[in-house]
Formats: C-alpha cells, structure tokens, sequence
C-alpha cells in the first residue's frame, strides 16, 4: 500500500513538473517573439527585378497609397502589378538612361504579359493578424511604422517591427481604445 501511494505522489509530482516545464518553454517563446526582431528577407536592389526607386516616385509627389492601394481596405499593402506601373510608364520615361533601362524592364513584362517577381520587404509571421485598414483609418502615417521608405530607393533590411513595437503604439492610445487593443486577439487570430 506505501509502494502505491508512493507511485501517486511521485506521479503528481512529475505531472507538475510537466506543467510548469511548459510553462516555461511558452514563456520563453513569448518573450523570443515579443523581442526578436521581424524577420524581414535582407534583399537589395539586386535581388528585385527592377531597380525601384521610392524615393524617385515620391519626389514626384506620388503617394503611398496609390501605388500600394489595398492597404485600406486589405490585410497586406499590396505590391503594385506591372498594369499599375504602365498606367504611368506607358507615357512617362526618364531622362537617365539607368532609369530609362528599368523601365523598359517593366515595358518587357508588360508587352510579354508577365508579372514581376518582387522580393518582400514587409512580412508578419503566420500568427500575427495585421490591417492596414484600421491603421489608415486611425490616421497612422505609413513613414510612422516603415520609417522614411519615400527618402529611400529600396526599404532597408533593418525592418525591426517587434510585437513590442506595436503594443507600445496600442497602449498609448486613448483609454477607451487600450482595453481592446491590448486584447491579444486583436492581433493573434
């Protein structure tokens, strides 16, 4: 009979054991995400199909939301299609001849009826839930998470959105919209 209740009791015990090694392990893999950065692909100019230049298209006062539009009203911005770019280069050439030989890339894709292949820049991992829409609607500028894409020809590789980076942003809202927004299912669906 002690034999048996010993059994119990060391059987309870390592059940604990279980429970708080668990514990442990999603602690841990919480603060990982919650501190690590993005893992943004480290892609240069090189690694695109066209040598883009943002910051060429902003200089010309072309904003954000036109060529990324589903932004506000998506999940992801969008990379603009190759009709979206001829919409302007069918009549629009640059002076440069570097930049004339970019476009003429696009002007083959687009008389080929290929798309680009654009590397990613901005990714969220599988279990983040993230819109822009909301974001666009409150007012939040694009440069307030992606910095100063417009002053830059291709997004840098330092992208560091972290799971802190934005909670920080949700908790300095109004007091009525921090009870959601720190909701963690607001943004793991």
């Amino acid at each position: 009979m002690g034999f048996r209740r010993a059994g119990v009791i060391a059987h309870g015990r390592s059940r604990w054991l279980w429970v708080a090694l668990i514990a442990a392990l999603f602690l841990t893999l919480v603060m990982v995400v919650y501190a690590a950065p993005r893992h943004a692909q480290d892609t240069t100019a090189s690694a695109q199909p066209v040598a883009f230049s943002h910051k060429t298209h902003t200089d010309k006062g072309i904003d954000c939301l036109y060529c990324h539009s589903n932004a506000s009203r998506g999940q992801v911005a969008s990379i603009p299609s190759v009709e979206k770019c001829m919409g302007c280069h069918q009549v629009v050439t640059p002076q440069d001849p570097r930049a004339k030989a970019e476009v003429e890339k696009i002007r083959d894709a687009w008389a080929r009826g290929v798309p680009l292949r654009w590397e990613k820049k901005f990714d969220q991992p599988d279990f983040v839930y993230f819109s822009h829409g909301p974001h666009i609607r409150a007012h939040i500028q694009c440069e307030d998470c992606h910095g100063d894409v417009g002053s830059q020809d291709m997004p840098k590789a330092d992208y560091h959105i972290t799971m802190g980076f934005c909670l920080n942003c949700h908790l300095d809202q109004s007091p009525d919209k921090v009870a959601k927004l720190r909701d963690c299912a607001t943004c793991h669906k």
